[in-house]
């Protein structure tokens, strides 16, 4: 592999003449060099990793020789971590890293590859090596931490904010990524007055000012402080209203505080500033289920589905909805386009069959089979043989119904429903002592009578 890179950069200084770019004069040369790089680490930074690599590539033809074998190192760590080679990249880097040790960027994106790879030991020495060559680069470490912090790498991010050299107080990002990680750790109160140090100065950019307002509103969330939060939250959206961290805070706290129309109120407002977001959604629809506006719960759930159909989670919301409005046959839909995404979640299958038995003209046979799907992984689960027994029960197959039903309440044996089930079964099956002694049982365990004569 090294002999492969000392050809590659080589290779690098050569083929001057080969590139595109090199009629162009040297002015136009060094401003496209220089876009070509901004652009390409933004990128990097940002995952996208297959576009670095070709601007890394068109910067190495425009770069100086002296340059040009960084760049084409970078192009292909870029390229290789595009193909999910973190070997091959940690090895074009480590060159980089070898060829100019006085330049941090090939350290940054090794921290990069290593935060990727989750290699924890190679990423502690990359850690090492920057806070030893570089201990005054405060821009490197500001990045660096929040690189940690995206990952959730806390202790680590720490000790990277605190070697930023101008100082929290004075540096809003080290400020900022010194709240998060004392809001993370429970520090409530020193993550406040670190948020508010930012947001309270108003040269800052108002995007800038409106993340520390949101950190400011979670700690005073942290400490129960819950109207300073919402105080707080509402800055936040104030100075942004595109960032949607503090429209799902304020709606957390709302529910928290079983005020549901508020929390439905800030989530429609965060909808209409924006539009698609699909956690928005989520939550929007969650709370208009809350409120029992089924119908509009159901649109906006549908919505998100539709546009961002790996959401799992909003299918079963979606099917409650329309079970709610009184529309089963959507809801076994809805069922089943989740079931199609997890195929490997079997008791998905005893859901849909409960949805199915719902419908004003069930198919038993059906029911049957998507239980016969759930019982490969889960063949002790109550509601398998509860859902059985009562097609058994809906099919005059009283005493498949009662097999079952007994099965469930082995299972779960204090579940009222299963006890007048299996009374109801006894009833029809022409065994009335063993019908009574059911309702019995059910009448100890709901703590009040029953008619014996239970309906059908």
């Amino acid at each position: 592999m090294r002999l492969a890179l000392l050809a590659l950069v080589a290779f690098a200084h050569s083929f001057a003449a080969d590139c595109p770019s090199a009629a162009l004069g040297p002015l136009k040369l060094q401003a496209m060099l220089q876009e070509l790089d901004r652009k390409a680490q933004v990128e990097f930074r940002h995952g996208e990793f297959a576009k670095a690599s070709a601007d890394f590539q068109q910067a190495t033809c425009a770069a100086p020789d002296s340059a040009r074998p960084y760049y084409a190192l970078y192009g292909m760590a870029t390229g290789a971590l595009a193909a999910g080679d973190f070997f091959r990249a940690r090895q074009a880097l480590q060159e980089a890293d070898r060829l100019r040790p006085d330049y941090p960027l090939p350290l940054a994106m090794l921290v990069k590859v290593n935060l990727i790879s989750s290699d924890n030991d190679n990423l502690k020495r990359c850690l090492l090596d920057a806070a030893q060559r570089f201990p005054r680069d405060s821009k490197l470490h500001e990045e660096l931490a929040q690189d940690l912090l995206h990952e959730k790498q806390y202790d680590l991010a720490l000790a990277e904010a605190l070697r930023v050299d101008d100082g929290a107080a004075s540096n809003a990002k080290a400020s900022m990524n010194l709240a998060v990680l004392e809001n993370q750790a429970g520090a409530f109160g020193d993550a406040v007055r670190l948020a508010l140090l930012v947001e309270e100065q108003t040269g800052l950019p108002e995007k800038v000012r409106a993340s520390a307002a949101g950190i400011a509103g979670l700690s005073y969330e942290g400490l129960g402080q819950f109207q300073e939060a919402i105080r707080h939250f509402r800055v936040a959206v104030g100075l942004d209203p595109t960032q949607e961290q503090p429209y799902l805070a304020l709606a957390r706290i709302h529910v928290a505080n079983e005020d549901r129309s508020a929390s439905v109120e800030i989530l429609q407002e965060a909808q209409k500033q924006l539009g698609r977001s699909p956690n928005v959604l989520l939550a929007l629809g969650s709370a208009l289920l809350s409120t029992e506006q089924y119908k509009a719960a159901s649109q906006v759930l549908a919505s998100l589905v539709q546009n961002f159909p790996n959401r799992l989670e909003a299918y079963l919301k979606l099917a409650e909805a329309y079970r709610n409005m009184g529309e089963p046959a959507r809801a076994t839909e809805s069922l089943r386009q989740l079931a199609l995404r997890q195929p490997d979640e079997s008791m998905l299958h005893a859901v849909i069959a409960q949805s199915l038995l719902d419908e004003e003209r069930v198919d038993y046979p059906q029911v049957l089979r998507e239980l016969e799907q759930a019982e490969k992984v889960s063949s002790g689960n109550y509601d398998i043989h509860y859902i059985r027994a009562k097609v058994f029960m809906a099919t005059g197959k009283y005493k498949q119904a009662i097999d079952s039903l007994r099965l469930a309440i082995e299972l779960r044996p204090t579940e009222p429903g299963a006890y007048y089930q299996l009374g109801l079964a006894y009833q029809k099956y022409g065994e009335p002592d063993l019908a009574k002694e059911q309702f019995e049982k059910l009448d100890f365990l709901k703590g009040s009578p029953v008619p014996l004569k239970a309906r059908d």
